[in-house]
């Protein structure tokens, strides 16, 4: 009996009260994009709040932010620690990671706190100290951690106003204020979890201030307290890392070091945000019970979870596993979902929740009806279940991508063979990127890893080989028409009122838009083109009166209920399996207050789906199959320049898995301790282990690419060579476009023999590049040659000078076209110079300002470099 009383005792949640401070002081901080302008963090006050009411409440909480990315479960603890300090709301706190990944804490180097109000917390702490603070534990080095922040004051010139002028170290590193990294305890989880599970770690403690100003020289004084911040012991407020194992034992293990036994372990935040659980296994729910069971086991109060998710399928997963741990306890327990709104990416600034009369309804219109597919659908489902179930990640892997090539597939704007014709044509090169999307219309090439499945698990064989006919003979009947296709021919043809320049026409993707463009359907388009993820500027720029979405998103989605515009007409046209994610995008809109404004469209856009055809089960169930780890391509290459590279290669692997190869001479961003410039060039053969770069990997590639065609000195550089197009076109001898590009064709045949009849097609689009459809935000298909040799063979045919030719190659060309391997190696020299210098101004870190949110992602991409080796030429 005794022991029942005992487990009931641990399991019932027991209120925390530790106040701190009795005067608060509210914290300010920047970013690096932004160093000197200070806000507060209430944007992301919510979670701040919910993770203060969890530790004193001892409940469980699944926090949804949305729209945006929060940034984080680092930099949300941190900021937590932070507030609460300074608030007065904590005296202490002790606040563990899971699951913990190396990269876990970089962003919050990204994040400066202000050094006036840090020294203000701690001169008030410091004297209720010396009147006999009663929240005072004397094993914990509240008196060093005050003396510590007292010294960030040397930071702040007299004259606040000017603090400006900062500290230069010899090196030339600018520091003007401590970051949000260097200013918490965080300790990570050690080598041997059995005799050091969390070593102490003195050097993390103010790391950039004391390197770069006199806090770090000698005669300092500040060894002993530095030493005593970064011990695990005696840390007042510490994060502790906790990994994600797969067994019970070593995290129980975990569970009784000492600082969580003698001082209590709060609380538990668990991150999996996209970034967050990059490096977890698809069933990642299962690592999770076991932690959530390990807390249970714990002796002492049990820490709450509080997690942060940053999509619907995500939130539904931990909320359904804390609820089957909660169910076991004595009494049961039941994590608070809790919505979030972030207008912006991160947790800073003011709050700026929507006002409702800026969201009239909108008229909102489905037809993604396709009866035929459910049930493949649903055996794909079924098939990679079980095979995750047996453990086989790879075959259960190749049943998702078949869900999604199926998806794609149904939901092409255009015929499966224009798709393929029009992809055979923009992608043509050999590497990796380009083949990838040839395979993406061809079902041999895109569902070659699930009819390998049928080798690794021969118990599935023959289902697998009946899904691959049955799928084969799907993709058969939409050669000329898929369902989606069909549907907008119908549309345009029976209510041309819909095709119109005062409708905007969303696709998927940009290669899909690309590929849409490029078709001979786009001659007979009116709309303005655009992708999911333009959708919300091109709305408030174009101020359509109707809108198209095909295949939509969740990206589309979130444009589509946030935007203040209102349009006459909304409609989503896709396949059944198109629903998939947007039924969890919604459910959780519906029903959580913070989402309240948004509440009316979102039932309204739930209601359409309904309407038109949407399986919510199934689609759910979809849903939370395909939500996967992400997965690092095989090789990024920025060797290439027009032709294959056969130099020296530096190859660098970072610490997630990527593999990327440079010329040594290549220039490669390494982030800086300095406030002026967060990157600096470095070439590649400098690069050294434990180095941190920005990889450049398909999540940022694209939205940094997008940046660079909108720039105003790329779209100055498109628009001059499509002009001078224009002029060439109109001053070859020819009665007919055919008889122009015959006479240019037969001058680079004289240049090339290798240019044939069969070149005729290409030379017609190359002579009409200038009458590109254009996307909403102004940028076009250059509409060249696929790579500089045929580019170079056509200026030279048409008289343009040799370098004149080239600037239009790297200035004109090369930055609007989705990233090519075989021009990696200008896209990367691109890149590096962007993001140095975004404006081309040379302005540093603030020229990102205005591109707060691909600031974000630029940050969340660097990683840290593990091995660095040049391979020489013909070498290994």
């Amino acid at each position: 009996m005794q022991a029942l009383l005992a487990a009931k005792t641990r399991t019932q949640p027991i209120r925390l009260d530790r106040p701190g401070l009795t005067i608060p002081t509210e914290m300010h901080y920047a970013t690096t994009a932004a160093p000197t302008e200070w806000m507060t963090a209430d944007a992301g006050r919510t979670i701040v709040d919910a993770i203060g009411e969890a530790i004193e409440d001892g409940t469980d909480r699944v926090i949804l932010a949305w729209p945006n990315r929060p940034g984080g479960g680092f930099t949300a603890a941190a900021l937590a620690l932070r507030e609460m300090r300074a608030s007065g709301r904590l005296a202490h706190a002790t606040v563990g990671l899971w699951p913990w990944r190396s990269g876990a804490t970089w962003p919050a180097r990204s994040i400066l706190v202000h050094p006036a109000d840090i020294a203000q917390t701690a001169a008030r702490a410091a004297t209720e100290m010396q009147r006999g603070a009663t929240w005072v534990l004397p094993h914990l080095a509240h008196e060093a951690l005050c003396l510590l922040e007292m010294r960030l004051r040397d930071l702040v010139p007299s004259n606040i106003q000017s603090r400006h002028q900062g500290h230069t170290s010899a090196s030339g590193i600018v520091v003007r204020s401590p970051t949000l990294l260097e200013t918490t305890s965080v300790f990570v989880p050690g080598i041997d979890l059995r005799t050091a599970p969390f070593p102490a770690d003195a050097r993390q403690v103010l790391r950039r201030v004391r390197d770069h100003t006199h806090m770090g020289d000698k005669n300092a004084g500040l060894e002993i307290h530095v030493a005593a911040i970064g011990d695990p012991l005696r840390a007042p407020f510490a994060i502790f890392g906790i990994p994600p194992l797969s067994k019970l034992e070593p995290l129980s293990r975990l569970m009784a070091y000492r600082r969580f036994t003698q001082t209590g372990l709060d609380a538990i935040i668990v991150d999996v945000t996209r970034t967050g659980r990059s490096e977890l296994p698809d069933d990642w729910e299962t690592r999770l019970t076991l932690l959530a069971q390990a807390l249970t086991d714990a002796s002492g109060r049990r820490p709450p979870i509080v997690a942060l998710t940053e999509d619907a399928i995500a939130m539904r997963k931990v909320t359904r596993t804390l609820r089957s741990v909660g169910a076991t306890l004595r009494p049961t327990r039941r994590p608070t979902e809790i919505g979030v709104y972030l207008p912006r990416m991160g947790m800073l600034g003011s709050a700026q929740p929507l006002d409702i009369k800026m969201l009239p309804a909108i008229r909102f219109d489905a037809d993604i009806k396709d009866a035929s597919l459910a049930g493949l659908r649903r055996d794909l489902i079924e098939l990679g279940r079980k095979l995750r179930k047996v453990g086989d990640a790879v075959a259960a892997k190749g049943a998702s991508e078949a869900l999604a090539f199926l998806r794609r597939a149904a939901s092409l704007p255009i015929g499966i063979h224009e798709a393929r014709t029009a992809a055979d044509i923009l992608h043509d090169g050999n590497d990796e990127v380009d083949a990838s999307i040839r395979a993406m219309f061809r079902p041999r090439m895109a569902l070659a890893r699930l009819a390998a499945s049928a080798d690794l698990a021969p118990a599935y064989a023959e289902e697998i080989s009946r899904l691959l006919a049955t799928l084969a003979g799907k993709v058969e009947s939409w050669t000329d028409e898929t369902p989606v296709s069909a549907k907008l021919s119908h549309l345009f043809t029976t209510q041309p009122d819909w095709n119109l320049s005062t409708t905007l026409l969303a696709m998927p993707d940009r290669r899909i838009a690309d590929l849409f463009l490029a078709s001979d359907r786009a001659v007979g388009c009116n709309c303005q083109v655009v992708d999911h993820r333009g959708m919300a500027d091109a709305m408030t720029r174009q101020q359509p009166l109707r809108i198209v979405v095909v295949s939509p998103t969740p990206d589309a989605v979130r444009s589509l209920l946030i935007t203040s515009i209102t349009p006459e007409r909304v409609l989503l046209l896709g396949d059944a399996a198109g629903s998939a994610l947007l039924a969890a995008e919604l459910a959780p809109l519906t029903r959580l207050a913070a989402f309240a404004t948004v509440g009316g469209r979102a039932k309204a856009l739930a209601a359409a789906l309904h309407r038109g055809g949407a399986d919510e089960a199934l689609d759910v169930a979809e849903a939370e199959f395909r939500l996967a780890a992400v997965t690092p391509e095989a090789e990024i290459d920025f060797t290439r320049a027009g032709e294959a590279y056969k130099g020296d290669v530096v190859r660098l692997l970072t610490a997630r898995n990527h593999k990327i190869a440079y010329r040594p001479t290549s220039d490669v961003l390494v982030f800086s301790a300095g406030e002026i410039r967060p990157f600096e060039r470095m070439n590649a053969r400098e690069v050294r282990t434990g180095d941190r770069i920005l990889v450049l990997d398909a999540s940022v590639r694209e939205p940094v690419r997008r940046a660079l065609a909108g720039s105003r000195q790329s779209l100055k550089q498109l628009t001059s060579y499509h002009d001078h197009i224009a002029q060439i076109r109109n001053s070859i001898p020819g009665s007919s476009l055919s008889e122009k590009a015959r006479a240019v064709l037969s001058r680079m045949h004289e240049l090339d023999p290798n240019f044939g009849p069969s070149e005729l097609p290409n030379l017609l689009r190359w002579l009409t590049a200038d009458q590109a459809l254009g996307f909403s935000d102004g940028t076009k298909q250059p509409r060249a040659a696929r790579d500089w040799p045929r580019f170079r063979v056509f200026m030279q045919a048409v008289n343009v000078e040799p370098s004149l030719a080239e600037i239009y190659w790297r200035t004109a060309v090369v930055p609007t076209r989705s990233y090519r391997a075989q021009e990696g190696h200008l896209f990367n020299q691109r890149v590096v110079q962007f993001v140095l210098d975004p404006e081309g101004v040379a302005i540093g870190a603030a020229g990102w300002k205005p591109l707060q949110g691909l600031w974000q992602l630029v940050l969340e991409a660097v990683d840290e470099i593990v091995d660095a080796k040049i391979v020489t030429s013909g070498g290994d």
